[in-house]
């Protein structure tokens, strides 16, 4: 494989999971602008919440939405690499 300028490191994912998961930051990375723009809002609106149920249910969302890109990091950079479209 060479390594061109679409090629994404996936330990760097995993980083930008380990210290910014909730904000998206590694879906950013991976070329999927959309979902981390979302997952970004939903952190952002729900600080203001924390105290609230709805503010705790956007941190529940976001921080299972994280575990699950935990799992799929690797595919996510796989299809970077590989130049398939991202679609979300």
């Amino acid at each position: 494989m060479s390594s061109g300028p679409h090629r994404k490191s996936v330990g760097l994912a995993y980083l930008l999971l380990a210290l910014f998961g909730l904000f998206g930051l590694h879906r950013l990375y991976l070329g999927r602008s959309l979902s981390a723009a979302g997952m970004a809002a939903i952190t952002v609106l729900s600080i203001p919440l924390i105290w609230s149920g709805l503010g705790l249910l956007g941190f529940v969302a976001t921080g299972t939405w994280a575990l699950a890109d935990a799992l799929l990091i690797p595919s996510m950079a796989r299809e970077t690499k590989e130049g398939m479209p991202a679609l979300a």
